[in-house]
């Protein structure tokens, strides 16, 4: 998150540690960064954490392209309030599970 502000990004929510109790430990606001795009390492990188960058597309097409553009690709989803566009959309991602209106989950046999 540090490293996205200090490359324009900006926190729309969360943002820092999290230790309600006053405890120390290794948790991390729920986080969501705008003004980011390709290039960034919160973008680019595979990042394991309670933080989402938002980017803007043009449309739906742009945005497809720009998902499948990754090396990465163990999930994906879209997030939509029409289900069968959504199914249609998510249908494109080249992900190893993908979802609408929700993260893919996978069980604890998945290899």
């Amino acid at each position: 998150v540090d490293d996205a502000r200090g490359s324009g990004a900006r926190v729309v929510a969360g943002g820092s540690r999290f230790n309600p109790d006053g405890r120390q430990g290794y948790f991390y606001e729920p986080t969501v960064l705008a003004d980011v795009s390709e290039g960034m390492r919160i973008v680019d990188e595979e990042q394991f954490g309670p933080v989402i960058p938002v980017l803007r597309y043009r449309d739906v097409d742009e945005a497809v392209t720009r998902a499948n553009a990754t090396d990465f690709g163990l999930g994906g989803s879209v997030w939509t309030n029409d289900l069968t566009r959504g199914a249609e959309i998510a249908a494109q991602l080249q992900a190893g599970v993908r979802g609408v209106n929700a993260h893919p989950g996978s069980g604890p046999g998945t290899p």
